[in-house]
């Protein structure tokens, strides 16, 4: 490698890097070549907080892989960071907002005990069988079985 490849990064703190991918994961709008392109910005570019060659690795290795590429890039790095323990923290602080958006709009509207007023998944908008719409639990099965997938 010559000297012009060789940028030398910015020290950071996991903490600090984590908060940055809590905000992406909140805030980040787009597909994942998006998002992958808003940590080439932020963290190569601006922040000088990874060094390309390891940007570039991830990006490869996250598209090889089957999956979420912008998660898996995240995650490699949250990896180079701090081992498996900056994967966790990390991964959970990328794709944590999401989950927690999509899992509060599967909570029901109604507030009834046996989530019959469940929005997305009452039987009258998404019945998944003749049967379901005569099971009085239908919607609040089909709730749990969405909550755990």
């Amino acid at each position: 490698m010559n000297a012009e490849t060789q940028i030398e990064t910015n020290p950071v703190s996991l903490p600090r890097f984590c908060a940055y991918f809590l905000w992406l994961g909140s805030t980040g709008f787009g597909g994942p070549i998006a998002l992958a392109g808003y940590m080439q910005r932020d963290l190569l570019e601006r922040r000088r907080w990874v060094t390309k060659e390891d940007y570039l690795e991830g990006l490869a290795l996250a598209q090889l892989a089957p999956g979420p590429l912008a998660a898996q890039l995240a995650i490699y790095l949250g990896y180079l960071r701090a081992g498996t323990f900056g994967a966790s923290l990390v991964g959970l602080a990328f794709i944590g907002p999401s989950f927690l958006m999509y899992s509060r709009s599967l909570l029901p509207t109604s507030g009834s005990a046996d989530c019959h007023g469940c929005s997305l998944l009452s039987t009258e908008s998404a019945p998944l069988s003749s049967r379901s719409s005569q099971d009085p639990h239908g919607s609040w099965r089909r709730w749990c079985w969405a909550r755990t997938a």
